[in-house]
């Protein structure tokens, strides 16, 4: 009690300088960010000492709630310069509740607790600073804030460094665990947390998430999706740069890339990757015959977070069950996700060429190319061929040739999801102005667009998915 009691007034003090030094540097005129950051990373490293001084951890976590707590009344009642934030951004609240969580859950395994805090006090501070300094690259978050590519790779390479200090010095892992990979695993998913965060909430996200990979990822899994994570940063870095990519579109690539490269093997690289460079190079094949109808799609050409998403969550999401679970039918749904994603692009991208008006699926009467819900012979052809393409690298890679038909049939299947669900169900829009239909609430001539048919909320995206996951089904079941 004696000691737990000196190791409180210790914490008190500690954060009280910290707190100190960046207020006198802010009303002093260094940069606000400066001030922050100062009292951001001062207060994180305290992990190392609650680790050290306290013994139970029913004591260790009172700075922190306390925090949280004063926090919050010094957010409210504006009183400290070096901390002020817009009024929804309670990010120094979440920040103490998280590390309250991260120190109590983890208290018997320093590591993890010290590399969860650490991806926060490090790692998000060098996103922020690296990004108002040299971000060149911004995206927009799902939460609607603006980040930079350069600061989120700043957080991975901030993250990976200090976790992997944390790992190698600090007890509380297995000796058969490796720590470079686990520690680039965690350094990916803290990056992705961050990037997603919005008003503040990163601040809880990442140090939870970084913990939870620390100390449930299992050794057997974790040098493959260590392996994962890099291929998946190198090829999301490398599409960047080719244009296939936009700044979000690289945290997809990593989202997607890291369990599909790390746990499904060479069958699911190989899967991925016909996907991802065939689709791509389509998208950008007869650029100008398809300028028109492409006009009128929500998204095209370089893809980004959502799209990722939208196409290969399903995908990786098998992926993870396969390494949990082991059951082969997992590795089949991942391919006919893939197969399915592929076959719509290629439906998509070709189809729109054919010489013929297509149909819409549902009434089978003739409609402009471009047509939400609308086939043709050609597109049809083209998916086919985009399945079939998807399983035979499949095969190439180890799969049996048995599988071959029942992949290029949930890629077709999921296709024809795509289709029905887009001339039906699937936000579509009318341009007045232009008399045409799009799936664009703005249209490219600046004029809003009213509702035509479908739900508002039932976007491309989430049509994607939903396609993907028919394919997914029908190879699982096969």
């Amino acid at each position: 009690m004696t000691r737990d009691f000196q190791a409180l007034l210790l914490s008190y003090a500690y954060v009280g300088v910290c707190v100190l030094g960046g207020e006198v540097a802010a009303r002093r005129g260094a940069p606000r960010e400066w001030a922050r950051k100062f009292i951001h990373v001062g207060v994180g490293l305290w992990v190392f000492g609650a680790l050290a001084l306290f013994e139970h951890r029913e004591w260790a976590v009172v700075p922190s709630l306390t925090a949280a707590v004063g926090n919050w009344f010094i957010h409210r009642q504006r009183l400290l310069r070096a901390v002020e934030a817009p009024a929804d951004n309670l990010g120094t609240v979440w920040f103490a509740l998280s590390f309250s969580a991260v120190l109590w859950f983890a208290w018997d395994r320093p590591a993890v607790a010290a590399g969860g805090v650490l991806a926060m006090a490090v790692g998000d501070a060098l996103a922020s600073l690296v990004g108002r300094r040299f971000g060149r690259h911004p995206y927009a978050t799902l939460g609607g804030e603006t980040k930079s590519l350069e600061g989120s790779l700043a957080l991975l390479a901030g993250t990976f460094l200090s976790v992997l200090a944390a790992l190698t010095w600090l007890p509380g892992l297995s000796p058969d665990m490796p720590r470079v990979p686990l520690a680039l695993l965690c350094a990916v998913v803290a990056a992705v947390a961050e990037a997603l965060g919005s008003r503040g909430r990163d601040n809880l996200w990442v140090p939870l998430a970084a913990a939870a990979v620390l100390a449930w990822t299992p050794a057997a899994l974790a040098t493959g999706l260590g392996v994962g994570a890099a291929c998946a940063l190198a090829i999301g870095i490398a599409s960047w740069r080719r244009g296939s990519l936009t700044p979000s579109g690289v945290l997809g690539a990593l989202l997607i890339g890291t369990p599909v490269f790390g746990l499904a093997g060479a069958v699911g690289t190989a899967a991925l990757l016909g996907f991802f460079v065939s689709s791509s190079a389509l998208s950008k094949a007869f650029r100008a015959r398809k300028a028109g109808v492409e006009a009128e799609y929500a998204k095209t050409g370089t893809r980004d977070l959502g799209q990722a998403l939208a196409n290969g969550g399903v995908g990786a999401l098998a992926a993870v069950l396969l390494g949990v679970t082991g059951d082969a039918r997992y590795l089949l749904a991942m391919l006919g996700a893939f197969a399915a994603a592929n076959a719509d692009t290629w439906a998509t991208e070709l189809g729109v060429l054919s010489r013929s008006a297509p149909r819409l699926v549902t009434t089978w009467r003739t409609v402009a190319p471009g047509t939400s819900g609308a086939v043709s012979g050609l597109g049809m052809l083209a998916s086919t061929g985009g399945a079939a393409f998807v399983g035979l690298l499949a095969v190439l890679a180890g799969v049996s040739w048995t599988a071959l038909p029942w992949i290029v049939a949930a890629g077709v299947a999921g296709s024809l999801a795509d289709s029905a669900l887009g001339a039906t169900a699937q936000d579509v829009r009318w341009c007045e102005h232009c008399a045409r239909e799009t799936e664009r609430r703005l249209h490219h001539c600046g004029h809003p667009t009213r509702p035509l048919r479908g739900w508002s909320w039932l976007g491309n995206d989430t049509v994607n998915v939903l396609a993907t996951a028919v394919g997914a089904l029908v190879a699982f079941w096969a």
